[in-house]
């Protein structure tokens, strides 16, 4: 399978990987606001602050048509629109 063809057929070009920073506050920001939003679902901040740190993460070029992120379900990476991060 190759993952580069695949991105390419849905219009997503790859840049670079996301630095540690970035994957790290994203990876907060979203912990904190699904604890927060569903208590009552027993979130545990910690375990999911780790396992939204260890998602691949980039910066593409996306077409207009598509979100600001994109989840890749075959290699289970996020991909945000390049303009997010300028």
């Amino acid at each position: 399978m190759n993952i580069e063809r695949d991105l390419k057929k849905d219009g997503i070009t790859v840049i670079k990987a996301l630095d540690t920073l970035s994957v790290t506050l994203i990876a907060k920001y979203v912990a904190e606001k699904l604890t927060c939003a569903f208590p009552f679902y027993g979130f545990n901040y910690d375990k999911l602050f780790i396992k939204i740190s260890n998602i691949p993460m980039y910066i593409a070029d996306i077409p207009s048509s598509m979100g600001e992120a994109n989840y890749f379900y075959k290699n289970s990476s996020i991909y945000f629109k390049k303009r997010a991060f300028s």
